[in-house]
């Protein structure tokens, strides 16, 4: 792999409660700087996605979606508007490489899923309410980019023991080069607080699902 650091990776330490996760202080190699990746995370040309009530019970959310693999189809005209770098680390997340890496860590064997990606902005007022993911989210990376973010700005990662939002295990800030995988079991209850940030300053993240064909 070029730019994601395969030893942070196999050296992740593995939480098993409430549920199994791993939180990385550092995703990326020395020689690439996560605040470069910051600085060059797109701005434009986001869907606007909504869902503030749903019948069938899934979950509610806000938040800005930018598609770069579809069940394993690259979105081509998404992925041309990338500059080198992050085309580095969309090619580092498609190697056999880096699948093989995940799949020792979490102890899953991933032959069998395909890559759903996107880029995703929060910005004032977005959020995820607690959710358990799809069945057939085996395993998600999220690779935060923002080069700063407070507290109080709220919008910071809750790993959850329950439904409720405040029955929060662990906070993970969205800070440049900080990223956090987790398996899916009936149990991974997490959400993202609504964004508090009224400075023009957006939550972004590089999302990465391996997905059950």
């Amino acid at each position: 792999m070029k730019v994601i650091d395969k030893s942070a990776l196999l050296g992740a330490p593995l939480q098993e409660s409430p549920f199994p996760y791993a939180v990385i202080g550092r995703s990326f190699c020395p020689s690439l700087d996560p605040g470069v990746l910051a600085d060059e995370f797109l701005t434009d040309g986001f869907k606007y996605d909504v869902r503030l009530a749903n019948p069938e019970g899934k979950k509610q959310y806000r938040a800005y979606n930018y598609q770069l693999l579809d069940r394993g189809n690259l979105c081509h005209d998404h992925i041309a508007r990338l500059t080198p770098n992050w085309r580095d680390v969309l090619d580092d997340v498609c190697s056999a490489e880096y699948r093989a890496a995940i799949a020792t860590l979490t102890g899953i064997d991933l032959d069998d899923t395909v890559l759903d990606v996107r880029l995703v902005r929060y910005g004032h007022n977005d959020w995820i309410e607690p959710h358990v993911d799809r069945p057939d989210k085996t395993v998600t990376h999220l690779y935060y980019l923002s080069k700063e973010w407070k507290q109080e700005w709220s919008g910071a990662l809750r790993i959850l023991r329950s439904s409720d939002i405040d029955d929060c295990a662990r906070e993970v800030l969205p800070l440049a080069g900080v990223s956090v995988i987790m398996m899916r079991t009936d149990l991974s209850w997490h959400a993202v607080p609504a964004v508090r940030s009224t400075s023009g300053q957006y939550r972004n993240v590089f999302l990465v699902h391996f997905v059950t064909r």
